[in-house]
């Protein structure tokens, strides 16, 4: 099968229309890189569809595979949480998701009402300010329970993307998947404060791999995930999404680009060597991942001054922030 745009949003359309025929879905849209026209990656695709249930949905997400190249990543949201559309426009996550979608099915005009009151006034800048201050204290929240947290290294990179999407977002949008980081290196040109990109690179260690280690990363990664993929239904860790992540890796590579697979890489790693500690023995597992972690300065024994490098890099975000408001009169 082709991968084109128009063929996944017709995908997502049957898909979407099919569950309403049966169930208690209302609205249903697309966002994230089919949204962007951008679909393809690696010879690879998803297609992040929402779908609004009058009640209480099932799950909060779901992975569909459609092909060996083509999946569905589903979230499912209650009616209930759009009924402030006003509020949603500061949310964020949702009011940007909210912003410019791919409308798929709407017969009752339901989510089209809600994105009218979402999407009123969003570029505005007090808006854009309200949304980059709630990335700020989503990255100061995590950052304040490292020392509490079992999963350091989970913590840890969602604090650096939260602090990082506070400068992103005041382009408009947040960054997010497979192209996140050269979608924030672009955000921060964009910005005139290459510093950001610079900074988020550093606390992931970059510098401390090159390019010849990838290799053996990837084939470490690959192993762990493959395992994990075997014993858990979690979502994140589907079957289908090992081609995806995977095939994005090497298309990074061969442009060069390994500083912008690390933060993907390390959480999808960190998440399917956890899940697998949770149902089986992770010992043929744990070498590679804490040989990883010491390539990139970052074990536990490393936490404490990792730490007070993201406070610094925290602040440093929070200082463009206030500078872009002040410009802007937000």
């Amino acid at each position: 099968m082709r991968i084109t745009r128009e063929t996944l949003i017709e995908l997502a359309r049957h898909e979407t229309e099919q569950r309403a025929a049966i169930g208690d879905v209302i609205s249903g849209y697309i966002i994230g890189s089919v949204a962007r026209d951008e679909p393809v990656f690696g010879g690879t695709a998803d297609i992040d569809l929402v779908l609004i249930h009058q009640g209480h949905p099932p799950k909060a997400r779901e992975i569909v595979r459609l092909s060996q190249d083509v999946h569905l990543d589903i979230a499912h949201h209650s009616r209930d949480l759009y009924s402030k559309p006003r509020e949603l426009r500061v949310h964020p996550w949702l009011g940007p998701a909210m912003c410019e979608p791919i409308f798929l099915y709407d017969p009752k005009h339901f989510f089209e009402w809600a994105q009218a009151g979402a999407r009123g006034r969003f570029y505005r800048p007090d808006h854009i300010y309200a949304r980059a201050r709630a990335f700020l204290k989503m990255s100061r929240q995590s950052a304040s329970v490292l020392k509490l947290s079992d999963r350091w290294i989970k913590t840890y990179t969602r604090a650096i993307l939260e602090a990082a999407n506070a400068v992103a977002c005041l382009t408009g949008f947040p960054v997010a998947g497979r192209r996140m980081a050269l979608d924030l290196e672009q955000a921060c040109m964009d910005l005139d404060h290459p510093e950001v990109y610079e900074g988020f690179t550093h606390l992931l260690g970059v510098e401390g791999i090159q390019h010849h280690d990838m290799s053996e990363l990837l084939s470490a990664w690959t192993r762990a995930f493959d395992q994990a993929s075997e014993l858990n239904s979690e979502p994140e860790l589907a079957p289908c999404r090992r081609s995806y992540y995977l095939n994005g890796f090497q298309a990074l590579l061969e442009s060069g680009r390994p500083d912008a697979i690390i933060w993907t890489l390390l959480t999808t790693w960190e998440r399917s060597v956890h899940s697998i500690k949770t149902v089986y023995r992770a010992e043929p597992f744990l070498p590679f991942w804490e040989n990883a972690l010491e390539q990139l300065r970052l074990t536990s024994a490393r936490s404490d001054a990792r730490s007070e490098e993201l406070e610094r890099y925290s602040d440093s975000m929070e200082e463009i922030v206030e500078s872009w408001a002040e410009r802007n009169g937000a």
